[in-house]
């Protein structure tokens, strides 16, 4: 009996058919995230789904947090509560026809992020205003 990065095979690690590879597990993850976001379409609350969410993508969450946040732990930790919300907000727009899911979830995150920078963008600048009027 061998084991291949974590799992248990009954075989020699010849057979592919019972490795669990990188392809496989994403492939999985996106079926997950996929569920997740049908589940989250009809009940935006469903706090199990957008655990799911986070489970299979929250490294593509934080990634879009720190390209628009930069190294600010606050702002990114806010920024992906943030997205998450967006989620479960916009799963009702998600068709499995017409995109992967991870590939929805990255966009979606993406969006929400520039979104949450331009406005803090904008509420920057008009408070530097503010201050030079008075």
């Amino acid at each position: 009996m061998g084991v291949f990065r974590g799992v248990t095979m009954k075989t020699p690690a010849t057979n592919h058919t019972y490795r669990r590879n990188g392809r496989v597990q994403q492939i999985e993850r996106s079926r997950a995230t996929q569920d997740a976001l049908l589940r989250l379409a009809t009940d935006p609350q469903d706090a199990c789904a957008l655990v799911a969410v986070y489970d299979a993508s929250g490294n593509h969450l934080k990634a879009s947090a720190v390209r628009w946040f930069g190294r600010d732990v606050e702002l990114q930790s806010r920024t992906v509560l943030n997205i998450l919300v967006a989620i479960a907000r916009q799963a009702g727009t998600y068709d499995p026809q017409s995109a992967d899911a991870a590939e929805w979830v990255r966009n979606c995150a993406d969006t929400e992020a520039r979104r949450l920078r331009e406005a803090l963008d904008a509420g920057g600048s008009r408070a530097r205003r503010t201050r030079r009027a008075m």
